[in-house]
């Protein structure tokens, strides 16, 4: 996972991630780690597919922008449920989200991470030099 319970609460507060953590609970004081990780685990996934095909995932040391918008991602889909919706504000920042890594997926934006090994054709599988005498020439065709 690219980010930690402990990130959420830094970056959204304790309040709304009991909140999102606990909806049915009203009265909770503490956070429901298991479903943060949870919603923090789709965030990474969903991240991963987009980078995967330009840099090795998962991303083992994750710079703060990948961080950033693990929470963000796994905020919006805590958010969702039989009776709370996202904000507004929440699909503003997932929708932004998407798009930054629509980006990095087409190339626009490069990451400061490991890049994927090179698939693909093999090295040398360009086109061939032939090193054999030509069978028709000039010469052999003048006539024709």
């Amino acid at each position: 996972m690219y980010a930690t319970v402990s990130d959420m609460i830094a970056r959204f507060g304790e309040t709304q991630m009991i909140r999102l953590s606990r909806p049915e609970d009203r009265s909770a004081e503490t956070v429901d780690d298991a479903r943060i990780e949870t919603a923090l685990s789709d965030a990474s996934a969903l991240i991963d597919g987009y980078l995967r095909a330009r840099y090795t995932v998962p991303v083992a040391a994750p710079p703060l922008e990948i961080k950033r918008a693990a929470c963000i991602l796994a905020r919006y889909d805590l958010a969702q449920g039989e009776h709370v919706d996202p904000s507004k504000e929440m699909d503003k920042g997932r929708a932004d989200i998407v798009a930054w890594l629509e980006s990095i997926a087409k190339e626009l934006v490069n990451l400061d991470v490991p890049a994927a090994p090179i698939s693909g054709a093999a090295v040398g599988s360009g086109p061939a030099m032939v090193d054999r005498e030509r069978v028709m020439t000039h010469e052999n065709l003048r006539f024709f």
